[in-house]
Order: C-alpha cells, then sequence, then structure tokens
C-alpha cells in the first residue's frame, strides 16, 4: 500500500481545493465559472461525469513506452500546450534524449499528433485505486466544499474527483519512468497540478512552460524551472505568490528564465493583405459574434474568423452554418490550421480577452481589442494599458483604423519585449530551441544561455552566462 501512504501524504501537503485550484481557490473570482451553464448539475449528476470520464479513458494495456525509464516526460492537456511544448520536446528529441510525452486523448486528431503523444489512459487498477481514495477522503472534501464553494459542489464535484483518478495516474508513471525532468505547460489545471504535485513528492525536478499570458489569479508558481515568456508574466507570477495552501509542501521556489513566447509563429509581411483577423473567445456571446462579422462585411471587409480550441460544438456548427454562405468570411479551424498560418493571411487581429493579441503582435500583424460582450475585467491581460494592442469601442472604430492603415508600423516594439523577452533577439522564432539547451545546460551543469531570476525578488542572480543579444 506504498501508492497510498504517498498519495494521502501528497494530499496533506497540497489538498484536493488546491489541486483543483480554479475551482477550490477562485470560482468566486472567475464569474465565468458560475455563469456557465453546465449541462448536468448537482453532486450525483457531477459524480456520474466522473464516472463517464473513467470509462473514457480505461485501458487495458499500457505502452511500453510508459514502462521504460525517461530523460523527459511530457505531459499537454490542452492543444495550446502541445504547440508550447512541441519545439523544445523536438530539440530535445534531436539531441538523443529519451523524450516521452503524453496528451489528452481528444485532442489527438492528426496522425503526428497520434504517433508523438501517448494518450492518458486509466487500467482498471487506477480506477479501482482511485475510487478507494475518493471513499477514503471523498466525504471530508465535501464538507469543505460545502462550507467555502457549495457552487463547486453542483457544478465541479468532478473536477475534485478527478484529483486522485490523475495522483494515481501519474505517480505510477513517475515511479515507472523515473525521469531526470517533468515538463508541463500549465500550473492551474488538475492534472498538471496532480502531475506536478506528485513530481514533487517523488523529488523529480519539474520544469514549467508558459502557454499563455498569466495574471495576479493564478497558483503561487512552485516548480524547479519556469520557463516564462517576459518581464510581464514574472510580474504577474509575483503578485501570485499569496496563492499557496498553508501547508509545508515539498515544492520548490523556481527558478525563472524569461525566454519568449514558445509557439512557433512565423513573422510575415501582413502588409500583403487587408483581411482582418477575427479571433472569437469560448466565452463570447456566439450570437454577438455572428452579427459583429455581419457588420463588418457589411463595410465591404474580408474577414477571416477562428474560434478558441476550446469553443463547445455547438458554437461550432453555428458558425459554420452562417459563415460558411458569406464568401467574404474565410474560417479558421485551430485543430487543423496552426496560428501561424492564420495570422500568414491577416493585417490585424480583433479579440477580447485573449492571448492571442500576444500571438499576433509576435507575428507582425496589428492586434485591435475589441469587447464583443461586455467582460468581466476588462483589458484583463494588460494589452491595452502596456500599448501591445489598440483599443476599440464600435465596429465603427475599427473600420476606422483599418481604413486609416493604423499599425501599418507594426507592434509597439518595447510593449512586444515586455511579454516576450526574445522578440527581435537572436533568438526570436528559436525559443523552443533556447529552452532546450537551458535544460541540457542545467542537467549538464553548462554555462546557460540567460540569466536566472529568482521569483521573491527583484533582482537578477548573474550567471556567467551568454546573454541574449541585441536587435538584430
Amino acid at each position: 500500500m506504498g501508492w497510498y501512504k504517498d498519495i494521502n501524504a501528497i494530499l496533506e501537503q497540497e489538498p484536493e481545493t488546491w489541486l483543483a485550484y480554479l475551482y477550490g481557490q477562485q470560482l468566486e473570482n472567475i464569474p465565468h465559472l458560475t455563469r456557465s451553464r453546465r449541462r448536468f448539475k448537482g453532486m450525483f449528476l457531477r459524480f456520474c461525469a466522473h464516472g463517464l470520464f473513467l470509462v473514457r479513458h480505461l485501458v487495458f494495456r499500457q505502452p511500453n513506452a510508459l514502462k521504460a525509464r525517461a530523460d523527459y516526460l511530457v505531459f499537454a492537456g490542452s492543444a495550446n500546450q502541445m504547440s508550447s511544448l512541441e519545439g523544445t520536446t523536438d530539440v530535445l528529441k534531436e539531441k538523443e534524449n529519451r523524450v516521452v510525452e503524453i496528451g489528452n486523448a481528444k485532442l489527438l486528431h492528426t496522425e503526428d499528433q497520434q504517433a508523438r503523444f501517448i494518450p492518458v489512459g486509466f487500467t482498471v487498477v487506477d480506477i479501482a485505486k482511485s475510487l478507494v481514495l475518493l471513499l477514503r477522503n471523498g466525504p471530508a472534501m465535501y464538507k469543505e466544499l460545502q462550507k467555502k464553494h457549495p457552487a463547486a459542489i453542483q457544478s465541479y464535484f468532478d473536477k475534485f474527483c478527478s484529483v486522485y483518478t490523475h495522483l494515481v495516474y501519474f505517480h505510477r508513471i513517475l515511479r515507472q519512468t523515473n525521469p531526470n525532468f517533468v515538463i508541463t505547460a500549465n500550473d492551474h489545471n488538475p492534472s498538471n497540478r496532480s502531475l506536478l504535485a506528485a513530481a514533487h513528492y517523488l523529488g523529480i525536478k519539474t520544469v514549467y512552460l508558459q502557454h499563455a499570458s498569466v495574471s495576479s489569479l493564478f497558483p503561487a508558481l512552485r516548480v524547479n524551472y519556469a520557463f516564462l515568456d517576459g518581464q510581464c508574466a514574472l510580474d504577474a507570477y509575483r503578485d501570485c505568490e499569496k496563492n499557496q495552501p498553508e501547508t509545508h509542501r515539498k515544492a520548490p521556489l523556481p527558478k525563472v528564465l524569461l525566454t519568449g513566447q514558445k509557439k512557433h509563429l512565423a513573422r510575415t509581411d501582413s502588409n500583403q493583405t487587408k483581411t482582418i483577423g477575427i479571433a472569437l473567445n469560448a466565452l463570447d456571446n456566439a450570437t454577438a459574434a455572428i452579427e459583429f462579422v455581419k457588420e463588418l462585411v457589411k463595410a465591404g471587409q474580408e474577414l477571416r474568423v477562428r474560434w478558441h480550441p476550446g469553443q463547445s460544438e455547438r458554437d461550432i456548427q453555428h458558425y459554420m452554418t452562417v459563415f460558411g454562405d458569406i464568401p467574404q468570411v474565410a474560417l479558421s479551424n485551430p485543430k487543423t490550421e496552426p496560428v501561424s498560418d492564420f495570422m500568414a493571411q491577416t493585417r490585424w487581429l480583433v479579440a477580447g480577452n485573449s492571448s492571442i493579441h500576444l500571438e499576433a503582435a509576435l507575428a507582425g500583424v496589428t492586434p485591435i481589442y475589441y469587447e464583443l460582450t461586455p467582460p468581466d475585467t476588462t483589458d484583463y491581460y494588460g494589452y491595452v494599458r502596456h500599448g501591445l494592442a489598440k483599443p476599440a469601442n464600435s465596429p465603427d472604430d475599427i473600420l476606422k483604423m483599418v481604413k486609416a492603415g493604423d499599425g501599418a508600423e507594426g507592434p509597439d516594439f518595447e510593449a512586444v519585449r515586455y511579454y516576450s523577452a526574445t522578440y527581435l533577439t537572436d533568438w526570436d522564432g528559436r525559443e523552443g530551441e533556447l529552452v532546450a539547451e537551458c535544460l541540457v545546460g542545467v542537467f549538464r551543469g553548462d554555462v546557460l544561455p540567460v540569466e536566472i531570476v529568482e521569483i521573491q525578488t527583484s533582482q537578477l542572480r548573474k550567471l556567467p552566462s551568454l546573454q541574449i543579444r541585441g536587435v538584430r
């Protein structure tokens, strides 16, 4: 019963309400989570949803790759995480490291993804162990949630139940593969946090690659090495230091390296097109989005509409039905078209609270911040405040910008550099390689290409390093 002792020790250090962080700690601060229409509500139905989750991920045979030792074990729980990790893992493989990549089975759409990632799969024994934990610890967890977050029980009880399954699964996988490093690109989802907690308990070094912009609602950053995009993310994570459990957990203070935005984004001459890109957020009202697009079409604009990878199938079908009959509107499916290809065909990018603004700026596309529906927090990531995106209050504002050629000079250099430290340096476009070089250097004790920053101080701890070189 060593597994039982280990996992309960992990839960003592980092309880279920912290591993399911957004639902257990920030529910009242993220209104869209409480407004979200869950298909099945109530503890019993959410428990049934958890049972369905277990059945869908049930496997009767584990791949041999998960039974042998690995140098790096990589986990991606979303499409955006995958795209942020692949540049680094490609280089690590080229350097003849043994890299094992695990991904969410629902996201493995292409042959390349299916060949690359091992889908998450729970054995009968994994499920049995997780149910033992649920029976043993579930009542206490329920009482805590009932006292603090009754709404979490009604809408997200399955998220807390999933913690036990993920802990059992990753505890087993880590003991089998015994990697030098665990790498992931998310620090607030239950699956990613369970992986990190298990790795910390087992003494395995953890690595976090930022995959999107962050805010002060994120958990305190606790990994061995954090590869953040830029100074903005570091500033945000310093504000997050208070967001951690009052327990003495085995979680290291991170060594932070500012290594730029990790997704592959080719910079193209967007002046060759007049197309406006529209990036729809999963939280945008579909009816408002359709009316907005139609208004721009009436003004004679060519548009390219891209929905969020996490968009509901109902909304996607609605968009495809409506926009499919409008010649001026081209559709961009994030499951089949990389964001870099989408940006290559646009001159301006219109979106609300979304990290795609930064991706646009890095690709040489002018970001325009426009809220389709009133957000809970205006300019959540500070893109307008820091000069990265141009604000628009109406479709007319957008049309005036386009007509006047606003942004023809390209994104503001300092604003982009604040969010992505490698912008227009010799590492620009090679961020995945930079992270891989740092990881190999850490393991070998070599000189690193960038400086290490301590999360709890504004001072740089100088290393005898090769600095990121200047503007090209």
